[in-house]
């Protein structure tokens, strides 16, 4: 379960705390609803507030982000190894199958728990 973190009261602020997880925050998505400003979370909204984790340089998972904002929401830096891993773990293939060996050092077992922990959490 997420965790509320303190002190996210804008976007710049939900970005700075991704940042300072080394990449990866799972928050409420209430959480991220209220540093967009947002009163609620029509399909208009969470699209808005997806392109503007886009332009912060972050990428959410599931996307679409989801309707309720009790539900949670993984944040995580583009273009970084998380969230190459992410997108191995989303988007099965052989070549991604590779990509997630050489992430956890090629243990079967290690392979099993990083998937559960970034596609179950």
């Amino acid at each position: 379960m997420a965790f509320p973190i303190r002190n996210i009261e804008t976007m710049d602020d939900l970005r700075e705390a991704v940042e300072t997880r080394d990449g990866v925050l799972t928050l409420l998505l209430e959480q991220v609803r209220d540093a967009y400003g947002a009163g609620r979370l029509g399909v208009h909204v969470r699209t808005a507030i997806s392109k503007k984790l886009q332009g912060l340089g972050l990428g959410h998972y599931p996307d679409p982000l989801p309707t309720y904002q009790e539900e949670e929401v993984r944040l995580y830096t583009l273009g970084s190894g998380i969230a190459d891993i992410i997108g191995a773990v989303l988007g099965p293939s052989r070549e991604h199958d590779e990509e997630i060996r050489s992430a956890v050092g090629g243990e079967a077992a290690e392979v099993l728990e990083k998937v559960r922990e970034l596609v179950c959490e």
